[in-house]
């Protein structure tokens, strides 16, 4: 009898616990499904499909025109610095070389000679030369030997002062004018040679002819050894469009971009109002190229700020994509539209170049 009284107590107790824990899962159940009407409501997911990988590239450049004998790499490969990307034949030859040397050494020439100056012939006048006048020449001689007698006979005192001087005065005048006749012109003689300084700007233009004549022999025998051209650094390679061996090349002409995978990131655009329901640092997951990612919320650009403008008009990203053939940066494109970028996971095992697009699903916060 009491083993009776015994298992009714505890059927009844076990009905009642029965109860109130089904009352209890009932009011978990309706917690719950608040809970998720609540978040359903206050929470919004939104899937942005237009959404593309960025980042910055560098861009690699012909040193010399040529043509491409030898493309090492593809599209999307991935290079380290100093890897060789392509061979090119600069079709510079000695005989090239030798006339720019030619040139060099003319121009070289032509600026000593005006540093010496220009020579000018100048003509002389006659040279007076000397003529014979017998007549004159005797009469000088007879006042002279007169003179010397009067001097014997001054010195005896036989004559006077005044005769002497007198003689002397005779042979004075009469030698004067054996020298006067006996001077004649003649023909003129050679003509003499001088320099005269030349213009200095004359200088300065043989100068600069002579410092262009060294550069183009320098350039030409840099660009005739430039038959490789390396990568400035590591990452994806972005070849240009239509870019293969026999392709000929200018001058500084593009012949790709490298991304450095490490600074990439998702970029979206999205409406004001949708822009002000994200928030900086947020976790978003988005998928490329089927892969599913995770990252965060790196930065939210503005438009209208001047400031944001700027940097979302430069973007560091996809530098010189447009001229490369690879699709423009959304990022300069002003349409008004906020510009969100998401982080990038590191260590992927597979290349996401810049334009790749991506889907990327925001919680939009109420």
């Amino acid at each position: 009898m009491e083993d009776s009284t015994v298992e009714v107590d505890i059927t009844n107790k076990a009905k009642k616990y029965t109860r109130i824990g089904l009352l209890s899962l009932i009011i978990l159940a309706v917690a719950a499904g608040a809970g998720v009407y609540y978040y359903q409501h206050h929470n919004n997911y939104l899937t942005v499909y237009d959404a593309h990988v960025a980042g910055k590239t560098t861009a690699v450049r012909t040193k010399a025109a040529g043509t491409i004998t030898d493309l090492k790499v593809a599209d999307g490969d991935h290079v380290e610095a100093g890897d060789v990307i392509a061979v090119i034949d600069p079709g510079i030859t000695e005989e090239q070389i030798q006339q720019l040397e030619q040139n060099l050494a003319l121009t070289k020439q032509n600026l000593e000679q005006l540093q010496k100056g220009t020579k000018v012939t100048l003509p002389t006048s006659p040279t007076p030369q000397p003529t014979v006048d017998a007549g004159a020449q005797q009469r000088a001689a007879q006042a002279y030997a007169r003179m010397q007698r009067m001097n014997e006979l001054y010195s005896m005192g036989a004559v006077s002062a005044v005769k002497r001087d007198e003689a002397a005065a005779d042979y004075y005048s009469a030698q004067a004018a054996a020298n006067q006749s006996g001077v004649s012109a003649s023909a003129p003689s050679a003509p003499s040679v001088t320099a005269v300084p030349v213009n200095p700007e004359i200088i300065k233009q043989a100068e600069a002819q002579v410092k262009q004549a060294e550069a183009a022999l320098a350039n030409a025998k840099e660009d005739q050894q430039s038959t490789e051209i390396l990568a400035p650094v590591s990452g994806t390679v972005l070849l240009e469009d239509a870019l293969q061996e026999g392709a000929s090349l200018k001058a500084d002409q593009m012949l790709a971009n490298i991304q450095n995978p490490d600074d990439a990131w998702i970029e979206a655009r999205l409406p004001e109002e949708q822009a002000q329901k994200i928030r900086l640092g947020q976790f978003v997951t988005y998928t490329i190229n089927g892969h599913e990612l995770q990252g965060s919320v790196q930065d939210i650009l503005d438009p209208a700020s001047s400031e944001d403008s700027d940097r979302a008009g430069t973007s560091d990203a996809m530098t010189d994509a447009s001229s490369s053939g690879h699709e423009a940066d959304p990022a300069t494109i002003t349409d008004g539209r906020f510009v969100i970028k998401l982080s990038i996971p590191s260590g992927l095992t597979f290349d996401i170049p810049p334009g790749t697009n991506a889907q990327v699903k925001f919680l939009l916060r109420n």
